[in-house]
């Protein structure tokens, strides 16, 4: 008759002992193969992304057999998986049925990993601004990650470099512009990238090209091309090479960086986010109860649980349980959470328990493993990046001052003589022209010299034109002083009038007022057009030689003049020559005078020697001439005839209209 089983006090929890072995193990390998090819513009906004994707499941042993497997993903919402469960009755050894795949794609917002950019200079400080952490500042602000407070320090301000501020496009023609290159990479996987290649073409227009060290990799020119090799970026890493070459140019036309390509390899899914939730599969086991008859103790037996691995796999027991068939609740075996994984050819031991019975024990177990797993990705990638255009940036600029009303002629080139101590309005047009092949995002006009006797406009007189039409300006970017006005048009292609466009032209027009201004004085200005591009490159500056620049002068002159008449008798009685002389005497021309004389009644006129306008006021006949100019020294004498009939008075005809 069988006895009692033996009643436990208390039940015990245990891990056992892992024994034999090689301390390694396979792994189920799920595989996540990625082609990608990304192309990008200059500002690392993808422009097209060709992806390939295969997700498969792999058995790599040649030796051991895979089934029942069953693989649940943490998140698969960007790709085109039908479930995020995957189900496979078995793999086999060999190539023809060790995998399992399926084809994917990205369905949502590709996430480009490996930040790439270039940064093009013309600026003379470029080496300085191009540094490592304002390009990894750009790229990171570029992809939307922002700066990570903690890596700056407390007591410096840091401000995020931006695009502008980084990069310039402006050059110089006929002269030698050194431009200044840049390649940053950073990587955003979770493991290393491998294999980094960077191909930067160089077009022929430039020369003296040298290569500077770079941060991480080896960089050598070849031929037409610099070849930037990196073999490993570890991820939150950043690559930073630079490299500077001349350019001289004769004509406007833009002239082209070069391409970028970029290669690599990656060892996590471009994807992102996509995990392993669970994985679960089975290969070679064994496991078996030792029971054991004490030696002088019939009817006590030690008995011990066993499972053997003997396969090439890790395997992960994560579940044992061994309980009496007569009494399920009493568990002579539970696994405890901290049992370690069982390597290849290792076998695992539970405790030894006690068992008292006459016949034979008969015990129920729960034996749960699986294959380890490792998620593993193979990414190939290239990157084409967009070249962007350097462009000419120049301008040049007129100045015109017309002559007013009072404006006195003088010979003088470019000279505008005015008379002292009168007031005038000088109109005045400060002409800017962009005669490069570079938009200007910015346009600064700025003329000085102004005084008490020469003073500036009043802001509402200051009118602006862009090719020919008129625009509104902030009111805070119109500046006058008592020596200076300024004209600011800023950030162009914000405004409605977007960038000055090559060949395009702003004028500034206003008066000059002269107040009063005494006699030898002079108003002579400077007048200074700048300019600058988007992005921001080195300031344009044009001047013109003061030659260019109409000077204003002063003259004191004042009006001196005689008017006479004369009367000669000729001829038969009653007939007479009036002589009328116009002489100028000062030392200015006289301009726009009007001689009238009256011929008395009774009296016949002819012979003019210049013919007068004539009309008839009171009854009377008046003869006018109007002189346009009468210059210095000049004298003009006009004569004409009268004869007399009836009663008369030749006295009459001595007298002259006032």
């Amino acid at each position: 008759m069988a006895r009692k089983k033996k009643e436990y006090e208390e039940k015990r929890e245990t891990t056992g002992e892992v024994s034999g072995g090689s301390r390694e193990g396979l792994s189920a390998i799920v595989r996540i193969t990625e082609e990608v090819n990304v192309e990008q513009d200059h500002d690392a906004n993808i422009k097209t992304i060709a992806f390939t994707g295969t997700l498969g499941v792999e058995n790599p042993s040649t030796v051991d057999r895979l089934w029942d497997i069953n693989v649940t993903f943490a998140d698969v919402e960007g790709i085109s998986l039908d479930s995020n469960e995957i189900k496979i009755q078995e793999l086999g050894v060999t190539d023809e049925d060790n995998v399992d795949s399926r084809e994917f794609e990205i369905t949502g917002e590709a996430q480009n990993l490996l930040l790439v950019k270039e940064y093009v200079s013309t600026m003379p400080d470029a080496d300085s601004i191009l540094n490592v952490r304002d390009v990894e500042a750009n790229l990171l602000e570029l992809k939307g990650e922002g700066v990570d407070e903690d890596d700056t320090e407390d007591d410096e301000e840091y401000d995020v470099a931006s695009e502008s501020s980084l990069e310039s496009f402006g050059i110089s023609i006929n002269k030698t512009n050194t431009v200044t290159f840049a390649i940053g990479v950073y990587s955003l996987f979770e493991s290393p990238v491998t294999e980094v290649v960077v191909t930067k073409s160089i077009p022929e227009e430039f020369e003296n090209i040298r290569v500077g060290k770079s941060t991480i990799g080896k960089a050598r020119q070849d031929g037409n091309q610099i070849i930037w090799t990196i073999d490993e970026l570890d991820p939150k890493n950043t690559a930073l090479l630079k490299f500077t070459a001349d350019l001289l140019i004769e004509t406007k036309e833009a002239v082209k960086t070069g391409i970028v390509e970029v290669t690599y390899k990656a060892a996590s899914s471009f994807t992102g986010g996509l995990e392993i939730e669970q994985f679960d599969g089975y290969t070679n086991n064994k496991h078996y109860i030792d029971m054991v008859e004490r030696d002088e103790e019939p009817g006590l037996w030690d008995c011990n649980l066993v499972f053997e691995n003997p396969s090439e796999f890790m395997i992960d027991l994560y579940h044992v349980d061994a309980y009496s068939r007569d009494d399920p609740d009493t568990k002579f075996v539970e696994l405890g959470e901290d049992i370690p994984k069982l390597p290849a050819r290792a076998q695992w031991n539970s405790p030894i328990w006690t068992y008292e019975s006459d016949d034979y024990p008969a015990f129920n177990k729960e034996i749960n493993f699986r294959v380890m797993s490792a998620l593993e990705a193979d990414v190939s990638s290239t990157i084409a990046i967009e070249d962007v255009e350097l462009v000419l940036a120049s301008i040049t600029g007129e100045v015109s001052i017309e002559e007013p009303e009072t404006a006195i002629p003088t010979e003088e080139e470019n000279v505008i003589a005015l008379p002292s101590y009168k007031d005038n309005d000088i109109p005045t047009t400060l002409k800017y022209v962009n005669d490069g092949s570079a938009p200007l995002n910015e346009v600064k006009i700025t003329q000085k010299g102004f005084d008490d006797k020469f003073r500036p406009p009043n802001p509402d007189e200051i009118e602006i034109f862009v090719n020919g039409k008129p625009i509104d300006v902030d009111p805070d970017n119109i500046i006058v002083d008592d020596d200076s006005v300024q004209v600011i048009l800023p950030d162009l292609k914000d405004s409605s009038t977007g960038m000055l466009e090559p060949d395009s032209v702003v004028e500034v027009k206003y008066p000059i007022h002269a107040e009063s201004p005494p006699e030898d004085t002079e108003f002579v200005t400077d007048v200074i057009y700048n300019g600058n591009t988007y992005p921001i490159g080195p300031e344009l500056e044009y001047i013109p030689i003061p030659e260019e620049i109409p000077v204003i002068k002063i003259l004191h002159v004042r009006r001196k003049y005689r008017i006479g008449k004369k009367i000669i008798p000729i001829g038969a009685l009653g007939q007479y020559q009036i002589s009328i002389l116009y002489e100028n005497l000062g030392n200015m021309p006289l301009k726009d005078y009007v001689v009238v004389d009256k011929v008395p009644d009774n009296f016949k006129y002819s012979d003019f020697s210049l013919e007068p306008e004539i009309t008839d006021e009171h009854g009377s006949d008046t003869l006018k001439w109007e002189i346009e100019e009468l210059t210095e020294g000049e004298i003009l004498e006009i004569t004409y005839e009268i004869s007399g009939k009836g009663a008369y008075n030749p006295s009459d005809a001595q007298l002259m209209p006032a």
